[in-house]
Order: C-alpha cells, then structure tokens, then sequence
C-alpha cells in the first residue's frame, strides 16, 4: 500500500517543479503553504547534511554527520573561528568531529523523511552514519562510545575527541532497535561496559556521571537520578532483546539494575523529606532529575519480570508523588520548582540552579516551563493507562506552562538557540493534539516562523547556531528545531 504521506508530498514535489522552486540554499516557494515551506527547508537541510556536512578529514573518510561546521563552506573548524557561545561550556562541545547524543533530531529527520517522501536514501544515510559510528567509535577497552557531554569522534585525529578529559557521559539514545540491528555487539558491548566501567562500586551502587572512556576509570560520589534511570532503561533494553537472551553475562544486568534501584531508595531514606536528592548526601533535589529516573523506570518495566518489577515502578511513582507535592507556581502563572531543599522541600537557589523555570532561558543549569512540561507529558502518556489521577494532575500542569505561552515572546535583544524553540514548538504542538484548540497549533507556527527569520536564511539551508552566531552547531538544538518544523508538516497531514 502506498503512504499517503508519499503521496501528498510527490504531489506537493510536481507543484514545485511547475513554480520553478529552486532548492538548496533554504529558498521557498511563495506560493505554498507555511507546513509545505516546513518540509522543504527541512529537506534542504537533510539534503545539504548527507552531501556536504560528513566526516571527509583525516585519512578516513566515514558517513558520520559534523557536529558543527561553517554554514557557507561547509568545513569544520575551532572555536577561534566559530567563537564562544554565551551558557556553553568549552568542555561540551564537539568541534572538529560528531556527537551523535546532540544530533537526534537529524536522525529523526532522516527517517521521517523517508516515511514521508517513500526515498529509501534517507533512512539508508542515517544507518550508514549509525552503524559506523557503533561499529568504529567504541572503546576497545571500556566498551564506553564516543559521544555525550564531554566526548565526540574527532575527524582529523581518527579517535576519541574530548576538550579536558576523556570523560564518558551519555545520554538518552532513542535508535536503540536501530543499534542493535545495525551493530549487535558494540551495543551490546556499551550496556556491559557501562556496568563495568561506569560504575564505581557494584555492591552499593556508587557511581559518577563520569567515567574515562580510554581505560577502566570510573568516579564516585556523584550518583545523579537522572543517569542512573537511563543505564537501567538500557540495561533493561539489553536484557529484554530476544538476540541477547544466550549472551553470556546477561544475568549481571539484572543485578546491575537492582543495585542502581537499592541505591535510589536508600538515597531517599536519607533525607529529611523523603526525597530523592541529586547525589547522596546532598540538601539539594532536583525534581526534573527524579522526574526522569520515573520516566526511564516505566521504560524498563516493560521488560522485568516480578518482584523487581514493582519495585522499579513503585520507585517511578514515589517521584510522581514527590513533584506534584512541591511547591510549583505553573497553575498561578510562575513557573516548575526544580530545585528544592532536600531537608526542607522548599524552592532554593544553588549555583546555577533556580528554585523555578523560567519562560525562556538558555545556557547550562537552566529550566525552561516549555522543557519541563514536555518531560512532565512524557509521563502523562506513560501514567494515563494506569494511573489516572496523577496523569490529569500533569495534564493540568501542561496546560498552564502551554497558556504561559499564548502570550509570552522572547527578548530577542539577546542570543537565542534553537533548543528554547524547539521545545515550546513541541509544547504547542502536543497541546493542540491534546485539546484541538487551534490556538495552539497558531502559536506553534507563530514561533516556528519566528525562529526561521532568527536561525535560517538565504545562505545555507543549516540552521544557525544561535540567534547572533552564523555558524551551526548541534549542541544548541537547530537538529531539534528542524525536526520540530517537520512535526509541524506531519501534523498538518493528520
């Protein structure tokens, strides 16, 4: 049967052709709709990515996609070129080379792309750059990727790319089917190497967001909630995987999942409050960071089997019970509280923590009310089956951080990234599916044009770093904000 995606958009295709639409460098088409325009300049930029944005340095040339590069020439380059960027740290980004962990949206793009236009190349480049980048980027010695907040694959150097230290730091990963049918054994090497180098101590559970990628190193003391949802989601992943079911060590996952669990719940029987702090022995909670952890425990239910089972879910619904008992403002217009007392659970500042979201905020340490609300509906999915009550009590929460919204407009007097539009895009979108207010889907035009006139322009169809950077770089979000202008094009066809 043919998609009736591919249809409407070979049709749209003819039309272009008819009007002398002149791809590639992010010109559109006068007499098309705004979703029409979304497809095209996001094809623009997928087409540009596959062609001219790949790894060709050094002695290899590989299909991994630059994480950052010079908009017109189409060239890395280092931060004497491209500058800082105001709330990002040096040590995070990934010039010179590609971080898969910041380039989802592009992924994504590439294999909705397919789905929509019915070409094959899409989704074929993007398990070209997967596959070798699983396949080549690994650490013969830890099993430990390339990637995350510290690391990336540098080109000209062939290996490893990181700006201080060789710290491993992942994050959500998405493609995992991908992986596994790409890469069996890197990825099934990653999960064991995560239990065996990123965790400091197997019997209590310690264990840092950092952990050396080049040799066994793993650090303690710094056990985030957050990090140890994600390693269970994978583990469990690895462990729920039919071709995994004779592999040796595949019991030790079990095991690993129910330290990290043990760990959380004793780290909450610490606490005055009962909640769950950032890392043991800390007075500071972040309820984002929690939120998380319960969004990946629901995950890695699906594949446990009883008592364990419960015990991960009832985990994951002590954080709900926690968040929704905290002190938010978003019914009264303010913001989430993200970060509380741990004694007391009232709202705090720390650092670069503040006790509430804000409309819109950039930089490292930050919360956004569109951010939170989105991880806030990722639950509300996971919990409506099930457990009713609190998926409303969120719903109602969504709803006010959305209304804040229908108004509210960034300063563009300062930078701006793509990731801050990327997110209320999302938010907005999800809000008219959820209610069919039109309103909704208004403003999430509303602010996808507002970024294109911000982040696109006639010389490249590359999204720009920030509001007041012309060149790209993933780590500010323009992946996740094309893929957002593509949503906007789906959502118009449903």
């Amino acid at each position: 049967m043919i998609n009736p995606k591919s249809i409407k958009y070979l049709l749209l295709l003819l039309v272009f052709i008819c009007n002398s639409f002149t791809e590639g460098m992010g010109q559109v088409n006068g007499n098309a709709s705004k979703e029409e325009n979304y497809l095209l300049r996001v094809k623009a930029y997928a087409d540009e990515m596959i062609s001219r944005g790949r790894d060709r340095y050094g002695e290899i040339s590989s299909p991994l996609f630059a994480s950052a590069l010079d908009r017109k020439s189409m060239e890395i380059a280092n931060v004497d070129v491209f500058g800082s960027i105001d709330g990002i740290r040096e040590t995070d980004r990934s010039l010179g080379g590609s971080n898969p962990l910041w380039e989802i949206g592009l992924y994504e793009i590439l294999y909705e792309l397919t789905t929509i236009t019915g070409d094959p190349k899409y989704a074929a480049e993007a398990d070209r750059a997967i596959g070798y980048f699983f396949d080549h980027c690994q650490s013969e010695t830890t099993g430990l990727l390339a990637w995350g907040e510290h690391l990336f694959w540098d080109f000209k150097k062939e290996k490893c790319g990181f700006v201080a230290k060789d710290y491993h730091e992942a994050n959500v990963w998405p493609f995992w089917d991908k992986s596994y049918q790409l890469s069996p054994e890197a990825s099934w090497r990653f999960a064991i190497g995560e239990w065996d180098h990123q965790i400091q101590n197997k019997s209590t559970g310690d264990f840092s967001r950092h952990a050396t990628y080049s040799a066994h190193g793993p650090e303690k003391g710094s056990d985030f909630p957050r990090y140890a949802g994600q390693m269970i989601e994978r583990w469990a992943i690895a462990l729920g995987r039919k071709e995994n079911l004779n592999r040796p060590r595949r019991e030790e996952l079990l095991e690993a999942i129910e330290v990290l669990v043990r760990r959380m719940e004793e780290n909450s029987q610490q606490t005055a409050t009962g909640y769950l702090p950032a890392l043991r022995g800390a007075d500071y909670v972040w309820p984002t960071s929690n939120l998380e952890l319960a969004r990946c425990l629901f995950e890695a239910a699906k594949h446990l089997n009883e008592p364990l089972k419960q015990r991960v879910l009832d985990l994951a619904l002590k954080q709900d019970t926690d968040f929704l008992a905290a002190a938010h403002q978003i019914l009264g217009g303010g913001g989430f509280a993200v970060t509380l007392h741990s004694e007391t659970g009232a709202p705090r500042n720390r650092s670069m923590n503040k006790p509430y979201t804000q409309t819109w905020a950039t930089g490292y340490g930050y919360g956004t009310h569109a951010g939170t609300a989105n991880l806030l509906y990722q639950r509300y999915e996971q919990l409506l089956p099930y457990y009713s009550k609190i998926a409303d009590q969120y719903k109602s929460m969504i709803i006010a951080a959305a209304d804040q919204y229908l108004k509210a407009s960034p300063d563009l007097s300062v930078p701006q990234n793509p990731d801050a539009f990327a997110d209320v895009i999302q938010l907005m979108s999800t809000l008219f599916q959820l209610t069919g207010n039109k309103a909704y889907k208004e403003r999430a035009d509303f602010f996808a044009q507002m970024g294109i006139r911000l982040f696109l322009d006639e010389n490249s169809p590359l999204p720009k770093a920030t509001s007041k950077h012309e060149h790209y770089e993933t780590i500010t979000g323009g992946p996740a904000f094309m893929q957002r202008l593509l949503a906007l094009y789906t959502l118009n066809l449903d």
